[in-house]
C-alpha cells in the first residue's frame, strides 16, 4: 500500500464471500495500482478470507470495529442491516489507522468493475464525498420517494478533517437508525446521505449511470459491447449492481429476482453471463481452501420462485 494506490473497500458476510471476491476480481483486471480492504462481519468468512491471502487486500474482522454502540445496535439488526450501519464506521477505521490513504470508495459486495474508475478517484482529490446517483428508470419513479435519490452501493470519502466529519455525523445517524424499512425520511443508510448533499459544498454527485448501472435503471438503454468494454448509451460502464442477484448452488443463479423488467438477451450475454463465470472462477478459489463451500451459498431458496433461474452445465 502507498499513498498513489486506488482504495477500495466493501463488507463481506457469508453470504457475500462470493461476491466480494469476485469484486475483488474485476478490480485486478481494470486496476493495476489498488488496494483493496475487506471487513469480513462473521468468522467463516473472515478465516476464509485471511486464508487466501489475496495481493493488495487487507482484511479487517469486525470485532476491531466494533464499539458498544455498535454491538448495542447489533442486537436488533439483521446481517444485511449491521452491515449497513458498520458502513461509515468501517470507512472512518481506514481513515484513523492508515494515515497514508488518502481517499477511499466503498463498494458494495455485489458490484463488479468494468473499466477502471480513474474519474471518480479524480473527484475525490478536490471533494470530500462522492455520490452516486440511482437513476431510477420510468418504471421506478416511484422508488425516488422510498430508497432516496442517492444508492450507497457507491459512496466516495477524501481522507481530511471535513470528510471524517462527515463520516462522523453519517456513523451516528446509522447506529441510530438503520434498518430495512421505509419512513417519511429515512431508509437504511441511504436518505441520510440527501441531508449530506445539503449540508456540507465539496460534495461531487455522479449523476451519470454509468458509475452505479442496475436493472432499476438500465431499461431503455443502449447495451453493446466493444472488444473488452461494455458501452451504456455509447458510455463505458464503470460500475454494475447485480442487485437481487442469488447463488443457489454452485451451478445455479436466479441473476435477477424479479421477472421485471426483463433481461434483454443483450444484457444477459454481455454484462450477466461474465459475472456468472467470474463467480465460478471465485468458487474454485475458494475450494482451494474449502472444499466445502455451501456455508457461502443462498440456503432454502425456492427455485420455484425465481425470476431469472439459470443452471450452469460444464
Amino acid at each position: 500500500m502507498n499513498e498513489k494506490n486506488d482504495n477500495y473497500c466493501t463488507i463481506a458476510s457469508e453470504e457475500y464471500v462470493l461476491k466480494s471476491l469476485t469484486l475483488y476480481d474485476s478490480i485486478c483486471r481494470h486496476n493495476n495500482n489498488f488496494h483493496f480492504w475487506i471487513c469480513t462481519i462473521d468468522k467463516p468468512s473472515h478465516d476464509l478470507i485471511k486464508k487466501l491471502n489475496l495481493p493488495n487486500t487487507t482484511t479487517i474482522y469486525i470485532e476491531s470495529i466494533e464499539n458498544k454502540y455498535l454491538l448495542r445496535a447489533k442486537n436488533n439488526r439483521s446481517i444485511t442491516e449491521y452491515c449497513w450501519t458498520v458502513k461509515a464506521s468501517f470507512i472512518k477505521f481506514i481513515f484513523k489507522q492508515y494515515r497514508k490513504v488518502k481517499s477511499i470508495i466503498y463498494v458494495d459486495a455485489d458490484i463488479y468493475l468494468l473499466s477502471e474508475p480513474s474519474m471518480l478517484f479524480q473527484q475525490l482529490e478536490k471533494n470530500d464525498v462522492l455520490l452516486t446517483c440511482h437513476n431510477f428508470s420510468n418504471r421506478f419513479l416511484h422508488l425516488y420517494k422510498q430508497k432516496g435519490k442517492y444508492n450507497a452501493g457507491v459512496i466516495g470519502f477524501r481522507n481530511n478533517a471535513k470528510s471524517l466529519q462527515i463520516l462522523s455525523w453519517w456513523e451516528k445517524r446509522c447506529i441510530e437508525w438503520c434498518y430495512d424499512q421505509v419512513t417519511s425520511n429515512r431508509f437504511a443508510d441511504q436518505k441520510y446521505l440527501e441531508i449530506i448533499e445539503k449540508r456540507y459544498p465539496k460534495v461531487f454527485i455522479a449523476k451519470t449511470l454509468i458509475v452505479n448501472a442496475a436493472m432499476w435503471n438500465i431499461e431503455n438503454c443502449k447495451i453493446e459491447s466493444q472488444g473488452k468494454n461494455v458501452l451504456i448509451n455509447n458510455d463505458l460502464l464503470v460500475f454494475f449492481h447485480f442487485s437481487s442477484f442469488f447463488i443457489i448452488s454452485e451451478n445455479e443463479f436466479d441473476i435477477w429476482m424479479w421477472e421485471y423488467p426483463k433481461i434483454e438477451e443483450e444484457v444477459k450475454e454481455i454484462i450477466y453471463l461474465p459475472y456468472v463465470r467470474s463467480i465460478l472462477k471465485s468458487m474454485k478459489l475458494i475450494k482451494v481452501q474449502d472444499k466445502d463451500i455451501s456455508k457461502f451459498l443462498m440456503n432454502n431458496y425456492n427455485v420455484d420462485l425465481a425470476g431469472n433461474y439459470i443452471k450452469i452445465i460444464d
